[in-house]
């Protein structure tokens, strides 16, 4: 039980500090742009404090199936949208001195993807489905599609990361339409599967210890 509980501590300590360096590596990009758009510009950190919000929701008992499940695929389809662009600007990034920076991104990132399925909620419906691939969809508008003033008045089309270049970016665009619908559909088909993956079963242990803990008060009140 212990053991249980000190693993998912740890796991949230290293995503807050991921939200940290995230938000601190987006900052110029969010300083520039609208208040109003900051949810659709730092993708990674901001799915990342998503998911650590809802997995402490989920461990003390408050699950919400919607918000898990946005969560879990933001998780997925961010850290494949990353080694996705890693992969595709590999000539730029992993060349000269920050090949081992991008090296770096390109393990914590596979992580970040391994935590999505973490969270999936058991027996989704149509509606979460629906919901969450709406604003998947919704969000790769604002990524693609919208165009902006920035602060120096100059216009913006787009709140996607900062690429290395803009010769490839129909081929990210495609692929990131690609992502979304793809990680909606897998976290909604995983909701009905019985999936064995790794740090479920200490996640499953901490509920049971919150459910017997919230029992034994009630018994006692």
């Amino acid at each position: 039980m212990e053991r249980s509980w000190a693993v998912l501590y740890l796991l949230v300590a290293i995503n807050i500090f991921g939200i940290i360096y995230g938000y601190y590596f987006y900052y110029d990009q969010l300083a520039s742009s609208p208040l109003y758009l900051w949810p659709f510009i730092p993708d990674c950190p901001f799915y990342v404090m998503v998911f650590t919000f809802a997995l402490l929701l989920t461990l003390y008992g408050y699950e919400f199936k919607l918000l898990n499940y946005i969560a879990a695929v933001g998780m997925m389809e961010y850290g494949a949208w990353t080694l996705m662009a890693l992969l595709l600007f590999s000539d730029q990034f992993f060349s000269g001195p920050v090949g081992v920076i991008s090296s770096v991104l390109f393990v914590l990132h596979i992580g970040m993807f391994s935590e999505g399925p973490l969270i999936i909620p058991k027996k989704l419906n149509i509606f979460h489905f629906s919901a969450g691939l709406l604003w998947f969809i919704i969000n790769d508008y604002f990524d693609y599609f919208y165009g902006y003033l920035n602060a120096a008045g100059r216009y913006v089309l787009g709140t996607h990361p900062i690429l290395p270049s803009d010769d490839r970016i129909q081929i990210v665009m495609v692929l990131t339409f690609m992502l979304s619908i793809a990680m909606c559909v897998i976290a909604y088909k995983l909701s009905s599967a019985d999936m064995p993956w790794p740090l479920k079963k200490e996640i499953a242990e901490a509920q049971k210890t919150m459910k017997t803990m919230r029992g034994s008060r009630n018994s006692s009140a």
